[in-house]
């Protein structure tokens, strides 16, 4: 039982510590705007490209898209930002070339598109597609 809790306890450390955000975003357009509060790149992450796999005479909810977004650059620590349920994300990214990944991977499918740059000035907002 308390080596339970041990583990329970080391993984909300680490999570905390891989700087996970729950930011709401804003539209979608691909061009640099003024920042606000901090986050420079935001978007919603559309799942329209995959079919819900239920039987037809029941409802179901949408596949799960991705449950975080990680954002790569060689040399430096990947960021991680936790997408919301109706697809939004928000995030500070310093400037830079990321690539993107989703974390757990599609089932089917892939993201795209898988790159962004971000300017020393504005904001990105991005429309991600699982398709």
């Amino acid at each position: 039982m308390i080596r339970a809790l041990i583990a329970a306890l080391v993984l909300a450390a680490l999570i905390t510590a891989c700087g996970l955000t729950t930011q709401p975003a804003s539209s979608s357009s691909a061009t640099p705007t003024s920042s606000a509060a901090g986050m420079n790149v935001s978007g919603v992450v559309d799942r329209s490209g995959q079919a819900a796999a239920c039987p037809t005479d029941e409802p179901c909810d949408p596949p799960l898209t991705a449950v975080y977004l990680v954002f790569s650059r060689n040399g430096y620590p990947d960021v991680r930002v936790q997408v919301a349920g109706d697809g939004k994300f928000a995030v500070h990214l310093d400037p830079g070339a990321y690539t993107i990944a989703a974390a757990p991977p599609p089932m089917r499918g892939k993201l795209t598109p898988s790159s962004v740059r971000v300017p020393q000035d504005g904001t990105v907002t991005l429309r991600l597609v699982i398709a």
